[in-house]
């Protein structure tokens, strides 16, 4: 017998748990990967929360069958929403997808409400049924790439860079500021780390060896990425990557991805994987040795409140 509830704290673990076996039984193919929600929970929903929208916790729905997980609706963030699902129950889609719209869906103007769901290429039963509801396919994708570690990492550094780590003695206020500069180049340097980003680095899966920058010869950081490492599946997780923007054109993100996939290896990995928003960012990805498998793309309903 199949029931749904509200998802609690206590679920935490048991939604990493099902991520982890599902990655064993499909290869991140509908699902997302037990990193992914790490990030989410420990980085992402909080930096929303401190933007003014509410804990995700409230809008996460969990159906199981004998107290085995077997689908999850959920959001990320302003009206984006993910169906993550067991194969074989793939029929519980529409009740999640009335769930998503019911709740997770976020009000326009002129009294209509918005939700995105992101969907997979591949996932030809997903995009039928919200063809079906409604909705209307997005041009822009995030590519999903992969790379499996067969190759040696031997990444070299222009003169007068090296590689750092979160393990070493490194002040956090100037970590976080080159990772925010990098997406916000309009931002002022800031001398508090917000909440959200101190968040992060309690999550289970981080670890500080592999939360990189690079330094130039003036002791500034020029570029940085946190890299997730998932043990049991031997896989890892580039999010957030990015250049600070006087630093650009440099080689210095290629090379900090390849001193990454480095050390990865180096910690029995098989695996990495990245996401790229674009074409912009999966030709750097690409240029860094990954292959996409995948793309996701969003797919909008806007309709009428009732």
């Amino acid at each position: 017998m199949i029931n749904s509830r509200l998802y609690n704290k206590d679920d935490y673990n048991k939604i990493m748990d099902f991520l982890k076996e599902m990655y064993q039984e499909n290869k991140n193919q509908h699902c997302w990967l037990p990193s992914r929600w790490e990030y989410a929970e420990h980085l992402v929903n909080p930096l929303y929360m401190e933007r003014g929208e509410e804990n995700w916790e409230k809008y996460i729905r969990i159906w199981e069958e004998n107290g085995k997980i077997v689908g999850i609706s959920h959001p990320e963030d302003t009206y984006n929403a993910f169906l993550q699902i067991r194969p074989g129950y793939r029929d519980l889609e529409p009740e999640m997808l009335d769930w998503a719209e019911n709740n997770i869906a976020k009000p326009t103007e002129n009294n209509n409400k918005k939700i995105v769901i992101w969907v997979n290429e591949s996932d030809e039963y997903r995009q039928d049924l919200l063809t079906k509801r409604g909705y209307e396919k997005g041009e822009v994708c995030s590519y999903l790439n992969k790379l499996e570690l067969n190759d040696d990492y031997n990444p070299k550094l222009p003169d007068g860079y090296k590689f750092r780590s979160m393990d070493e003695e490194i002040s956090f206020i100037k970590r976080y500021n080159v990772i925010n500069k990098a997406f916000h180049p309009e931002d002022d340097f800031v001398n508090e780390v917000p909440k959200s980003f101190i968040k992060m680095v309690e999550a289970p899966m981080y670890r500080p060896d592999l939360d990189l920058i690079i330094e130039d010869e003036k002791g500034e950081f020029a570029s940085s990425c946190v890299i997730w490492f998932d043990q049991e599946n031997k896989i890892g997780m580039f999010e957030p990557v990015g250049t600070h923007p006087e630093y650009k054109r440099k080689g210095l993100g290629k090379a900090l991805i390849k001193e990454g996939l480095r050390r990865l290896k180096e910690i029995g990995a098989e695996t990495a994987y990245v996401e790229a928003y674009g074409t912009d960012r999966r030709a750097f990805y690409q240029a860094a040795g990954f292959n996409t498998y995948d793309q996701d793309y969003p797919w909008t309903k806007v309709f009428k409140e009732k």
